[in-house]
């Protein structure tokens, strides 16, 4: 996968006036995820939304940090890498 492979939609926050902001989820085969968002000055996100972004993941969602903000593409990517290497990932909600 390449950063120009992420499908990255409107994110809600664009119902608003003078907002720009967009966001991509992706699911690894693992079970791994990563949310990737970023806006103008407006949305408030920490990234622009073209040459910075915020993540979240399923490595990340547990942490003090939580939101990793100002994240390159390439930092992004190198993420994605981390996270297809990590063991099966598995929902709080499909363990018993």
């Amino acid at each position: 996968m390449r950063f120009k492979d992420i499908k990255f939609k409107k994110h809600s926050m664009c119902s608003h006036k003078n907002v720009f902001a967009v966001q991509a989820y992706i699911s690894l085969p693992n079970g791994q995820w990563c949310s990737i968002i970023g806006g103008d000055q407006n949305s408030g996100l920490y990234g622009d939304g073209i040459h910075t972004f915020e993540i979240m993941s399923s490595s990340t969602e547990k942490t003090i940090e939580g939101v990793k903000g100002w994240r390159s593409q390439r930092q992004i990517m190198n993420h994605l890498r981390y996270l297809s290497k990590k063991p099966m990932h598995f929902p709080e909600s499909e363990k018993s």
